[in-house]
């Protein structure tokens, strides 16, 4: 390598330092005690390491109902998410599909414009969802860049000589797509997958519009309160003394806790990700 080469990846490298720092400053702090945390702002490594934040951040019901909402929301969504996506990015990957080009350029105008919040709210709340479930699972079943990257990767990878063998073969539409189609696209299942998994488990917005019960509440808003509201003040019991300080590690350890999933999930698809992204994204 030449000097230019060793500056790119000095460069790279400290740019990577500058983004994955905060995170693991995060995470420190979290298994440190609260003191050391103001005493040393640069930590490299727990201080007077200690669960006492996440023995709190636990001790409370709320956080386990978080959890257990979250987790109906982000499997039954990306589910809902996934199925919609496929079926009709498959029909509009067909070339003799009547009206396909009208209907994607009615798609890709959502890209740019939408009806709005209040619409929206109008819509769910017309169709009997709002304060239920449904109200976070159903409404945003598609998204239009999931749809298009996924539409592209099947016209990509399955070729239409394919479909012409299978079909004098005798095989339905149907079989085609279970059978053929939906084993080649994996790694595009597995992209989409996680771009709408994550995005039903760090949505708290749409909980704030159409969800007024406490008990059908995300993870994330329990966390926003927690955070900002300042509802920790009720966990503190006999450490109120010390309510400032336990406070900042307990917004770290909330933190961790938010994202912690995500980033156990990650690795396992990861090999999927460049892959699915890269050929849905470019037609060959």
């Amino acid at each position: 390598m030449n000097a230019a080469d060793y500056a790119i990846y000095t460069l790279l490298m400290l740019t990577a330092v500058l983004f994955v720092y905060p995170f693991y400053y995060i995470v420190l702090a979290s298994f440190s005690d609260p003191a050391a945390v103001i005493t040393y702002p640069m930590l490299l490594y727990p201080v007077d390491a200690n669960l006492g934040a996440y023995k709190l951040l636990l001790s409370t019901g709320t956080i386990w109902l978080g959890y257990y909402n979250s987790l109906i929301y982000t499997v039954s969504g990306t589910s809902l998410n996934v199925t919609v996506t496929l079926l009709a990015a498959y029909a509009l990957s067909r070339s003799e599909l009547a009206g396909r080009n009208v209907v994607l350029f009615f798609i890709v105008i959502t890209l740019f414009f939408n009806g709005g919040m209040i619409p929206t709210y109008l819509i769910v709340k017309s169709l009997g969802m709002l304060d239920t479930r449904w109200a976070l699972i159903v409404s945003g079943a598609v998204t239009t860049w999931n749809l298009l990257i996924t539409k592209t990767y099947l016209e990509s990878n399955i070729p239409q000589e394919l479909r012409d063998a299978a079909e004098m073969d005798g095989a339905s539409e149907f079989t085609f797509f279970s059978k053929i189609a939906l084993p080649l696209s994996k790694p595009i299942i597995a992209v989409i997958a996680l771009f709408y998994g994550s995005g039903h488990w760090n949505a708290y917005f749409n909980a704030l519009i159409y969800i007024r019960q406490r008990d059908l509440y995300p993870l994330q808003v329990f966390l926003r309160e927690m955070l900002i509201l300042d509802q920790n003040t009720e966990m503190m019991g006999d450490v109120s003394d010390h309510r400032v300080l336990v406070a900042l590690t307990l917004k770290f350890a909330i933190m961790v806790a938010a994202v912690a999933p995500l980033l156990i999930i990650f690795p396992f698809v990861q090999r999927f990700f460049v892959k699915g992204v890269l050929i849905g994204a470019l037609k060959e």
